[in-house]
């Protein structure tokens, strides 16, 4: 008797497609319900248990890959971490092995485990004997990973250049790829570049849009944008979505909280902030670092928590928090001189410096001359910071430094008092209302201290000896005749810091016009 054609060995390969179909999504639905019901290392193992079961070829491998990637990404590192060794334990391929020893070693990475190194050559190995693409695109992301934690820009974004995610076999881990490529850009201050990433994904899933979205958010913060931040933020927490990832979550956490200290409203700041000081478990607690460095600033919240002890031991082991906001750095090193903690000064310091020479890029010299300058109370290295920082996009970075040198006991009195000023117009100009208030303050202590004659050692606080190095570029391009915008475009800076700059330059040289301008330099020069 002829075997029927609905026996499985004769089924058409239509019939076979379809049902291999309705069994992963009916797969995918469960690790979804399992994840959203707390039960994450249930749902990686469901996934696992079919990789190391089913026969339905290599795009349903891949497949499976994706989504377990993908849950893993939601889940909180001590999960992942065990749900994926757990899965190790199954008997898989060679190819499915190799990407989920990459994928605990990109985790490792990304949590400064002491063990990374170690487990990068395992996925190494195994991926040399699968030469699966797959798990090679995962050990590409294990070693960026690596790479940011030690402070190697460079370093990632020559990794993550090699990948690439629009191809189709790349879809689904798309995502990881151009959240890293964004992190990279935002640590080397092409803060333009990342603002062009995070809008340029198209085929991207509301998970990925999310992750994207809280990367924005950190690329507002760093420039300035902060309403935009927020109200991008407490929009994304408040729309309730089940594809936050608890990191996304705590980074958004982090830019509202930020914002509102920069707005001087600390009481809403800490409420929000309260809810993340519980967590003190290591290497979960590093989803929140970033919240963590910005509570710093806020005695009333770390100093009982220890917080500064905590953060300046979590950033030894990875210091990818400190990459994409600048004055995250400096700010950790001015809450422990505040604090009298001279060892966190130091290390943190240390730390600042180690990736301005992994990374030298002008945005880290500075942050390092800004660092030293706090830690040592070194004006000529804050004087150098603010150099730096006016050829970068990081105004409040900029103005946290202008801010640093008016408080500097060993800054002369005028610069004092002209860095105050400035510190003060830049945050109104970014929103930081809170932080105005201080520079507002700082300017009326130096306006009641009484001027006193300069010494030799310290020049008048008029005349063109008085002008900064900056100022002292951006006079003489106008003096020779160049617009304030072409001066801008030139010293790499904004339009509004040269326009600063002038009215600064003017006071001290005692004019009111571009002719005066012009009859001072050339007096200068003769």
């Amino acid at each position: 008797m002829p075997e029927s054609p609905f026996n499985a060995g004769t089924l058409p390969a239509d019939d076979i497609a379809t049902d291999a179909e309705q069994r992963r999504h009916r797969l995918f639905a469960t690790a979804d319900q399992l994840r959203l019901a707390g039960r994450g290392m249930e749902a990686l193992h469901v996934l696992a248990a079919e990789l190391a079961t089913s026969r339905s070829g290599e795009r349903h491998r891949a497949l499976l890959l994706g989504r377990l990637a993908q849950i893993v990404a939601l889940e909180q590192p001590s999960i992942a971490l065990a749900g994926l060794r757990e899965a190790l334990n199954l008997r898989l391929d060679a190819d499915s092995r190799g990407t989920l020893l990459a994928l605990v070693a990109t985790i490792a990475a990304r949590t400064g485990h002491p063990d990374t190194d170690a487990l990068l050559r395992d996925a190494g190995t195994a991926h040399a004997a699968s030469g699966d693409p797959t798990s090679a695109r995962h050990l590409a992301l294990g070693r960026a990973a690596r790479s940011l934690a030690h402070g190697d820009l460079p370093g990632a974004q020559a990794v993550l250049a090699a990948l690439d995610p629009s191809s189709w076999a790349a879809r689904a881990d798309a995502p990881s790829i151009r959240a890293e490529r964004i992190l990279v850009q935002l640590g080397l201050g092409r803060h333009q570049d990342a603002r062009a990433a995070t809008r340029q994904a198209p085929d991207a899933t509301d998970v990925s849009l999310t992750g994207l979205t809280a990367l924005d958010c950190l690329r507002m913060v760093a420039v300035g944008e902060l309403p935009e931040a927020a109200a991008l933020a407490v929009t994304t927490l408040s729309s309730g979505s089940a594809d936050l990832s608890r990191e996304v979550r705590a980074l958004l956490v982090a830019v509202i909280a930020e914002v509102r200290y920069r707005r001087g409203e600390h009481d809403d700041a800490r409420a929000i902030l309260r809810t993340c000081l519980a967590e003190d478990r290591w290497p979960d607690r590093t989803m929140w670092t970033f919240a963590f460095c910005v509570a710093v600033r806020d005695s009333a919240l770390s100093a009982p928590a220890g917080l500064l002890t905590t953060v300046v031991a979590d950033l030894h082991r990875s210091v990818r928090s400190l990459l994409p906001v600048p004055h995250f750095g400096p700010r950790l090193v001015r809450a422990a001189v505040a604090a009298d903690d001279t060892r966190a000064a130091r290390r943190v310091t240390e730390l600042v410096e180690l990736v301005s020479t992994r990374t030298p890029v002008p945005l880290w010299h500075a942050l390092a001359d800004q660092s030293r300058g706090l830690r040592d109370g070194d004006p000529d290295a804050l004087r150098s910071a603010v150099d730096r920082l006016r050829t970068t996009a990081a105004r409040p970075a900029l103005a946290d430094a202008l801010l640093d040198l008016a408080n500097s006991p060993r800054a002369r009195s005028g610069e004092a008092r002209d860095a105050a000023h400035e510190a003060a117009a830049l945050y109104a100009r970014i929103g930081a209302s809170g932080d105005q208030a201080i520079a507002d303050r700082r300017c009326a202590d130096l306006a009641a201290t009484p001027r006193h004659r300069p010494s030799i050692d310290e020049p008048s606080s008029r005349g063109i000896g008085a002008l900064t190095p900056a100022e002292e570029r951006v006079a003489e391009m106008l003096a020779a005749g160049a617009t304030k915008k072409e001066a801008a475009r030139s010293l790499f800076v904004s339009f509004h810091t040269v326009d600063t700059q002038l009215r600064s330059i003017y006071h001290k040289l005692g004019i009111h016009n571009r002719m005066q301008l012009v009859r001072a330099w050339e007096r200068t020069r003769r």
